[in-house]
């Protein structure tokens, strides 16, 4: 079985980054897939909004300290890490985040890069997909995610200071892969709270997609209250039935698309 491992990014917070996550775990979980996701953002937002209300006693920061003695991290450790999401999250599993992660962007030891496909490595052959959490910049925590995945998405909103960032992202994937990951692809980019009404944000898709051409996943995202409702729930958007159902049915989509071995999923940045 091919597992499927997905880093999320964009430079810029605020975006919807998380909450596109774990609606695609939703997604893809509710298609019969095996999902982890790994927060990789010391924020833990994807942590608290899938159901785990407390940091286990192993985190992702555990994960990837070295040992004292051997300076790396050993193969397949993240597996001792990986607990299941909470009520409602079916099939859903995850690699927790707490605050602490952030001390790993100051590891400075060589190889560091490469500190969470080792961790990685072997452990994750139960899952179908693995989608990561990265956090909005690009430090080592981004650097980590983008070497540990087959493939990047790329999260925007399409306003300036958003599509800004997903500027810099797309050089970041291109040095990952000339540098830590020659295999990483763009998976494409995915167009968050889109609103036809609104003239700023419907010319700001059309730059998109000049710039990305077919690499801009659609359909895009629709903004809903009740993608916040759900967050504050911690609750999947599958439990809210037909007030989810648009964004659920474009996650969806989204999903079928980024999972696929060819079209989109196998493009460059």
């Amino acid at each position: 079985m091919t597992t499927h491992v997905l880093a999320l990014a964009n430079q810029k917070g605020g975006v919807g980054k998380t909450s596109i996550t774990v609606g695609l775990a939703d997604a893809l979980a509710r298609q019969g897939r095996r999902v982890l996701v790994i927060d990789a953002d010391p924020q833990a937002n994807a942590t608290a909004n899938l159901g785990i209300d407390q940091a286990p006693q192993f985190t992702l920061n555990d994960v990837l300290a070295v040992d004292p003695t051997t300076r790396t991290v050993a193969p397949g450790v993240i597996a001792e890490a990986i607990v299941p999401a909470g009520e409602g999250w079916t099939g859903v599993d995850v690699v927790a985040a707490e605050l602490a992660l952030s001390n790993r962007e100051q590891d400075q030891d060589p190889g560091r890069e490469a500190r969470l496909r080792t961790a990685m490595d072997g452990a994750l052959d139960a899952y179908d997909v693995v989608l990561i959490d990265c956090p909005p910049n690009l430090g080592q925590l981004t650097i980590n995610a983008l070497t540990a995945a087959d493939a990047a998405l790329l999260v925007t909103e399409p306003r300036a200071p958003s599509v800004d960032g997903l500027t810099q992202m797309t050089r970041t994937v291109g040095t990952v892969r000339q540098h830590y990951n020659p295999a990483l692809r763009l998976a494409g980019v995915v167009v968050n709270r889109h609103r036809t009404d609104r003239r700023d944000r419907v010319e700001w898709v059309d730059q998109l997609r000049e710039d990305y051409g077919t690499r801009l996943l659609e359909p895009y995202l629709p903004e809903r209250e009740v993608i916040a409702v759900a967050t504050s729930a911690a609750a999947p958007l599958s439990a809210y039935g037909p007030r989810g159902r648009d964004v659920l049915d474009a996650l969806t989509a989204i999903a079928d698309q980024i999972t696929t071995t060819t079209g989109t999923a196998g493009a460059t940045a």
